[in-house]
């Protein structure tokens, strides 16, 4: 019985270092203010206060993501755009002003480790679900 109650104290103190931990990380909206809405526009149009700022460049309008293609939100490239590793056809271009985002995440850190990676793939995650929240049927 002394085990059980160890335990359930142990995990009682281990719930408010769990919670401080998560959230610290912003949520998809705070991520997308912070670093899509200048481009982007705070509606996601792509009609932000940068959205002029490269000639022959004009952001995507990100609520028409699923409808582009035919209803169906593609979060894996969706991901893969704004992570930056795997740009697809016509975005990998270093004159594109569209920032590397798993790049720039993980220097905010400056080391590379197995957690800071995990760190990095759910703040993309979580930037994902809310694009996929915004999109117009």
């Amino acid at each position: 019985m002394p085990c059980g109650i160890a335990m359930i104290v142990a995990g009682m103190l281990l719930v408010p270092v769990l919670n401080n931990v998560f959230a610290a990380e912003p949520s998809g909206a705070q991520e997308y203010r912070d670093h899509c809405a200048r481009c982007h526009g705070p509606g996601a149009k792509g009609d932000g206060p940068d959205a002029d700022e490269k000639p022959g460049y004009r952001p995507a309008d990100l609520t028409q993501i699923a409808k582009r293609h035919h209803g169906k939100f593609p979060r894996e490239a969706v991901y893969d755009i704004i992570d930056g590793g795997k740009r697809s056809p016509g975005h990998y271009n270093f004159n594109s002003p569209m920032p590397l985002w798993g790049l720039s995440f993980q220097l905010e850190g400056k080391q590379y480790t197995e957690e800071s990676e995990a760190a990095v793939k759910r703040r993309i995650n979580t930037l994902v679900d809310y694009l996929e929240s915004i999109q117009e049927k």
